[in-house]
């Protein structure tokens, strides 16, 4: 019986391409998310880091799209397999079409499970009546991110008055974090 990597036979450029970008792509972003975190470095050099990162980060994206986007309309390596010539044109833009989204929900599910830890570790400041609220990451020059206890009410129906006793400004959007906390934008 033929092994399975017999009948595939050698990979081909875009297959290989595809997987590079799905080894690279998910890691590198969600690791970077950890180390850079934008609470974390809004002053001096590890800000500029930050910054360099990410317009390093978006170049990096545009030239992956656009090699993606080519391996669709250049033909393919030969291969024995005519469906796999096929399919590989394709596969490296469909490969980046899932690994975009990908880290995206990573970083985003990172994200929710840092502003929880925050929350637990603030607890005494967000105990007592409801609505309490403590600032997660201030803005340069103002707005940020501040995490409510509201436990059921969404701290988006505030009156403007109560919004700017909890944050000082008017809270922009919110998401449920869980346990009554939401994380709400203000500015």
């Amino acid at each position: 019986m033929p092994r399975l990597t017999d009948r595939l036979g050698p990979f081909t450029f875009n297959e290989k391409l595809a997987l590079g970008m799905l080894a690279l792509f998910i890691p590198i972003s969600f690791g970077s998310s950890m180390v850079l975190r934008p609470g974390n470095v809004l002053k001096g050099s590890d800000f500029a880091l930050f910054l360099a990162w990410k317009i390093g980060w978006s170049i990096a994206v545009f030239i992956a799209a656009g090699v993606a986007i080519a391996t669709v309309f250049l033909k393919p390596d030969a291969h024995s397999s005519r469906w796999r010539m096929h399919i590989g044109r394709i596969l490296p833009l469909a490969a980046l079409g899932v690994a975009i989204p990908s880290a995206y929900v990573l970083e985003s599910a990172y994200s929710a499970h840092q502003m929880r830890s925050f929350a637990r570790s603030h607890a005494s400041e967000l105990s007592g009546p409801a609505p309490r609220a403590v600032i997660y990451r201030a803005g340069i020059p103002d707005g940020g991110v501040v995490i409510v206890r509201s436990p059921g009410e969404n701290p988006e129906s505030y009156a403007a008055t109560r919004m700017i006793d909890l944050t000082g400004e008017d809270i922009k959007s919110c998401t449920a974090l869980g346990d009554g906390d939401w994380s709400c934008h203000f500015d």
